[in-house]
């Protein structure tokens, strides 16, 4: 049987790439808001780039610093509001390995190099319809934004509505003899006129253009993704290309006739000369992602057969050919393909140590009794694994991991209306693979309970720790992951990428207990 897991080729090239991406986007926004000295701006963006390498959502929140400063010493109502909108936005611009900041960074490097609709195709290819329609409006709101607060009508063929004088003025940055001595702050804030910031900061003069810019940009993401077959159909490659092309032509005939309708003046030239650089490079995006990093689903290894006796036998002839039928029925039975979802409670030794064996046992059975009709309504079969922990299976990761995300906030609403009992805190292990059920559907051993098992042997109370695959088969989260990276766990043969599930509201990921990450 398969298994529907998917991994790209040369995978652990992919977060270095990452790091490159991090850094030189951080360097074009350094340059972009010219207020460091040359060697300070480059080493920050090579401090972006290995956060970025290793914790995404460290390296967009220095980068949000950074700029933040910047745009403080030319306006500090701007570098306040850029620091405040830019933290509260940390968790969905770092979600997915940081492929939202990197699809709004390197859309508005694209803009600087003429090629921002390569950008947007790619981010329905690699995020999909929903996701990358998201980011590419996202990130053509972001390049709008940045316009107006600069006085830059445009950036190439992205409009930004912008007037001169901007909010940030790029020459008296330059002029700051001294920037790192901070003797530019009293002169900032002297120069705080709120009137200014809100009559600039309203002031996009194209509404049309502002409005139907990123809803043009979001349409084109969503082509690409909604052509593009998924992983595993023979035409993906040839689909990846034409779906690349369709959203490029996508945004160039959208951003000719939202020009018309705006009644601004068209330069077909330049948007002829912008779709063909961009066509170029999202076809070269999407040849390198199908074939260099190609995405595959990896099929389990097939049990290698026991050689046949030859013997004049009858007797062990016999008993050969019922031990080859009890694994057929079992293999045709009882083999099977799930997503699993092992649980441990926190602290289980010490509670029944502080508590006693007889109360020990009622919080044990009153966390069965709020855990086990959640994994009944998603369409999961659990049971007790043993003490303190439970194991389910279910037919897909989606019902898996929201079965999960909900176990925990049922959890956590008990603990919070219990405030004078001993909490109850588990930690989850979710992952996919080849199953043995008993006759009521249940797992009881297979490949895919000893990975659980380990998955979850990394995480401590109130946190859903879930294998790649797993993560990214399971729809849209509403709080999103975060990808820990690569581990070796103890007799699983290959390394195994653990993302961690975000369940509640403002939720901070907490480093793995134990492994070490690895390549």
């Amino acid at each position: 049987m398969s298994r529907t897991r998917t991994q790209r080729r040369h995978s652990g090239v992919l977060p270095w790439l990452r790091a490159l991406a991090f850094g030189v986007t951080a360097m074009a926004g350094l340059v972009a808001v010219p207020f460091y000295p040359l060697p300070v701006a480059v080493g920050l963006a090579l401090a972006v780039a290995l956060l970025g390498r290793f914790t995404p959502e460290l390296g967009v929140l220095a980068v949000v610093i950074a700029l933040s400063v910047s745009l403080a010493a030319a306006d500090l109502v701007a570098g306040a509001l850029f620091l405040v909108v830019g933290v509260s936005t940390i968790q969905y611009l770092g979600e997915r390995q940081g492929r939202v900041y990197m699809v709004v960074a390197m859309a508005f490097v694209g803009a600087l190099a003429g090629v921002p609709w390569a950008v947007v195709a790619a981010a329905g290819l690699i995020m999909g319809v929903s996701d990358g329609a998201i980011a590419a409006l996202f990130a053509c709101l972001v390049i709008e934004v940045a316009g107006i607060m600069t006085g830059v009508p445009s950036f190439g063929v992205v409009a930004t509505s912008g007037s001169h004088p901007g909010v940030v003025d790029v020459a008296y940055l330059r002029s700051i003899p001294s920037p790192l001595a901070f003797g530019w702050l009293g002169a900032a804030a002297n120069r705080i006129d709120i009137d200014s910031f809100l009559k600039t900061a309203l002031g996009a003069r194209d509404l049309v253009t502002f409005v139907g810019q990123p809803v043009v940009w979001a349409v084109g993401a969503a082509v690409t993704g909604l052509l593009v077959k998924p992983v595993g159909d023979r035409k993906r490659r040839v689909t990846a290309l034409a779906a690349a092309a369709a959203g490029v032509a996508v945004l160039a005939v959208g951003t000719a006739a939202l020009g018309a309708v705006a009644g601004r003046t068209v330069d077909a030239v330049a948007v002829i000369a912008v779709g063909a650089l961009s066509l170029a490079a999202a076809v070269g995006f999407a040849a390198t992602s199908e074939w260099v990093f190609t995405p595959s689903i990896v099929e389990p290894v097939a049990p290698r057969e026991a050689p046949r006796m030859s013997t004049e036998d009858a007797d062990v002839d016999d008993l050969l050919r019922m031990i080859s039928s009890a694994e057929e029925e079992l293999a045709s039975k009882h083999t099977a393909v799930r997503t699993v979802l092992m649980t441990d409670m926190k602290s289980f030794s010490r509670m029944t140590q502080d508590l006693g064996s007889t109360e020990t046992a009622k919080k044990v059975q009153r966390h069965r009794d709020l855990l086990l009709p959640i994994i009944e309504a998603h369409g999961g079969r659990g049971k007790s694994a043993g003490g303190d922990g439970l194991l389910a299976a279910f037919d897909s990761p989606p019902q898996a991991v929201a079965a999960a995300v909900e176990m925990q906030r049922t959890l956590d609403a008990h603990n919070r209306t219990h405030p004078g009992d001993e909490p109850i805190l588990v930690r989850m292990g979710v992952a996919e693979g080849e199953v043995v059920l008993d006759r009521g559907g249940k797992p009881f051993l297979g490949d895919a309970l000893n990975l659980a098992a380990r998955i979850m042997s990394l995480a401590d109370g109130e946190q859903v720790f879930a294998s790649l695959d797993v993560f990214e088969r399971a729809g849209d989260l509403p709080y999103g992951g975060v990808d820990h990276g690569e581990f070796r766990l103890k007799n699983i043969s290959t390394a195994v990428d653990v993302v961690e599930l975000l369940w509640t509201e403002g939720q901070l990921a907490r480093a793995p207990l134990d492994e070490s990450p690895g390549a």
